[in-house]
């Protein structure tokens, strides 16, 4: 799990260096515009999650953060956990 929380943290790295640096012809546009589907689809995930989290628990602006990084990866243990907390 955390060798792919890497290599997402690399990625958004490389996104990032497509959108400041200039990179050869074909990986400055495929970053791009992978980064914005990914982002849209993060954006999306966060949306749901909100409204999902705040009828069973807190929604800290730490959680919107990770899930525009990590997406999925963040909220399937952090929905778990809030399911624990909810039957306990």
């Amino acid at each position: 799990m955390n060798v792919l929380r890497g290599c997402i943290v690399v990625f958004w790295l490389g996104v990032l260096l497509a959108i400041f640096m200039d990179l050869p012809a074909p990986f400055d546009r495929m970053l791009l515009i992978a980064g914005a589907v990914i982002a849209i689809l993060h954006v999306l995930e966060l949306v749901g999650f909100a409204f999902w989290i705040r009828r069973h628990g807190v929604f800290h602006w730490r959680d919107a953060l990770m899930t525009m990084l990590f997406g999925v990866l963040f909220l399937k243990p952090r929905m778990h956990a809030v399911r624990r907390a909810a039957r306990a």
